[in-house]
């Protein structure tokens, strides 16, 4: 046997291998799409990522935590929206149909519906979403800012306590006591004003430290008119009031306070982990106070696990210094790092649990069409015009769809029609005809050794349809290129 009668065999072979690909991968599409198979897959990945793996199952408190977070997720509009189906009568009958298939097999199997009372979910879940969703499920960002506002009341009651405990220590006269007094009066109403535009958010916290500075240069200044520096009050008011005023001025001391007030999520993770029974002595506020009871909600639909990887990502956006804000937004990007990494290592499992699929598939699609590996190179090993039919239509094929690429169903069904008209002009050598059946003895009875024969060819089949048509079609495509390339006359160049 010469070399391109081998190539042609090989041809013949890849062609017929490719049209039962197109074939297992149209039903392993049908079936993913019924059952759900990428979305549910997508859905029990972050269920995993949420509990730190396979740990965070053991636990059933933590297990019940994992699913109760997840659902939240999935229930955020931005997780929601994505899980958009095609509109019309005929696209909603398809859907409908599919669901009630997935409950039937939920059913029949006993497994559970990962979406709980919905039918469906995202297939994909772009990081930037699952992040955005993630903190705003779990209300990070209320949450500190909430902090923020109820440290700033603190500091703002501490400060006017220490300045009127100056004031009463001083040696006032009697006529010079209340208009100090009145003073205070003023300077109590301008700090809570400040405070309440903060709590409705129209100015940020270093703006809001500003005017407070602001306020009590004014109070300084008024008061002093009143106590003259020569006298001793006059002096000791200017002195301690200039400690005051550094908190809110000096440079150094701005950036202490600022820590301070504005709170470190991983600080509040870590802190409370230590001592989850303090939460108010920690964060300073009160127990009966909202924010309190929005933290306890919060740390309360954590797991431990997911309370850990935060505060590992919450550490290294904080590095980066800046304001709550920057903080936040580093953070976010952390997770969506965080999450991206997840879904590689989940990709890879659902591509081999899908290889297993598409083996299990191919080989019964090769048994039901007695696609024989064997007796397949057999017949075109001997039959010179199935040989050439074959590759005729190969050759076709690829010539037909040498840009096209079999990335999606689209591409995947515009081969499907060249490969159907092939079919339907020539008899690959597979099928249950009488040509292809088992060989049987002069009695009737199979031979063994055939059936031995035709198992292990039915397993070599089933192997390759699992390789998939784009395998295939590239495989076919490269092959017919070095043959043509081969048959082209060499060049003569005139010395």
């Amino acid at each position: 046997m010469n070399l391109p009668v081998i190539i042609d065999i090989i041809i013949g072979l890849v062609f017929i291998y490719l049209t039962l690909s197109l074939l297992a991968s149209e039903i392993q599409e049908l079936i993913a799409t019924v059952w759900q198979w990428r979305a549910e897959h997508l859905k029990k990945s972050i269920e995993v990522l949420i509990s730190g793996g396979s740990e965070g199952a053991k636990d059933p408190l933590q297990f019940k935590r994992v699913g109760q977070l997840a659902h939240s997720i999935y229930a955020n509009p931005i997780i929601k929206d994505l899980n958009q189906g095609a509109k019309g009568l005929l696209s909603e009958g398809f859907r409908s149909v599919t669901h009630r298939m997935g409950d039937l097999y939920h059913g029949v199997t006993g497994t559970k519906n990962v979406f709980g009372n919905k039918s469906s979910g995202p297939s994909y879940i772009p990081a930037e979403c699952f992040s955005a969703s993630l903190l705003e499920t779990l209300k990070v960002s209320s949450l500190l800012s909430s902090i923020s506002k109820t440290r700033l009341e603190r500091f703002k009651d501490l400060q006017l306590a220490q300045i009127k405990q100056i004031g009463k220590n001083l040696s006032l006269q009697a006529a010079t006591k209340p208009i100090i007094e009145q003073e205070f009066r003023w300077l109590t109403a301008e700090f809570n004003r400040v405070v309440e535009d903060y709590q409705h958010n129209l100015a940020s916290l270093n703006n809001s430290l500003d005017r407070m500075s602001e306020k009590l240069g004014f109070y300084i200044k008024d008061s002093q008119v009143y106590l003259p520096e020569t006298e001793l009050a006059g002096r000791e008011f200017q002195r301690q009031m200039a400690f005051v005023k550094a908190r809110f001025d000096s440079k150094t001391e701005r950036v202490a306070l600022l820590g301070q007030l504005q709170p470190s999520f991983s600080n509040l993770l870590n802190t409370v982990k230590k001592s989850q029974d303090s939460v108010a002595e920690i964060m300073e506020i009160k127990e009966e106070s909202p924010i309190y009871q929005q933290i306890q909600e919060t740390l309360d639909s954590m797991p431990e696990s997911l309370k850990r990887s935060l505060y590992i990502l919450a550490q290294r956006a904080e590095k980066g210094g800046g304001d709550t804000q920057e903080q936040l937004q580093r953070f976010q990007k952390e997770i969506e790092i965080w999450f991206d990494q997840s879904m590689e290592r989940a990709s890879g499992v659902y591509k081999r649990n899908a290889r297993g699929v598409a083996i299990l598939l191919g080989t019964a699609i090769a048994v039901a069409a007695n696609a024989d590996s064997i007796h397949i190179i057999n017949r075109l090993s001997k039959d010179s015009m199935l040989r050439s039919t074959v590759n005729v239509y190969a050759q076709q094929l690829v010539e037909n769809n040498a840009k096209t690429k079999l990335d999606n169903l689209t591409s995947l069904r515009k081969v499907q029609k060249d490969v159907d008209i092939a079919l339907d002009e020539v008899a690959l050598p597979f099928g249950w005809s009488e040509q292809n059946s088992l060989e049987r003895d002069a009695k009737g009875n199979l031979l063994w050794l055939a059936l031995i024969s035709k198992l292990f060819g039915w397993i070599l089949s089933g192997v390759a349809i699992s390789m998939g048509a784009a395998f295939w079609f590239e495989a076919l495509n490269k092959i017919i290129n070095i043959r043509n390339a081969g048959k082209k006359p060499p060049s003569s160049t005139e010395s």
